[in-house]
């Protein structure tokens, strides 16, 4: 809620705006969105796996706890 005083254009009287709510317009946001799945069998959680990241080399891939890498 906010007020305003608007002086009118000949200077003799002068407004008062009240009650007045400003709404801001919503961001569109943008992104994509993909199913964790294994890198290599492509199960997910529906399935009843659990699915793990791990970056393997520059990339992060997911594996399922079927086809999780052992760390050397």
């Amino acid at each position: 809620m906010s007020q305003i005083l608007v002086p009118h254009v000949d200077g003799r009287k002068t407004l008062l705006f009240q009650d007045l709510y400003f709404s801001k317009r919503r961001a569109s946001v943008k992104s994509t969105v993909k199913e964790a799945t294994c890198t290599i069998c492509d199960k997910g959680l529906e399935e009843g796996t659990s699915v793990t990241a791990k970056q393997v080399g520059q990339k992060m891939r997911f594996f399922c706890q079927y086809h999780l890498p052992k760390d050397d």
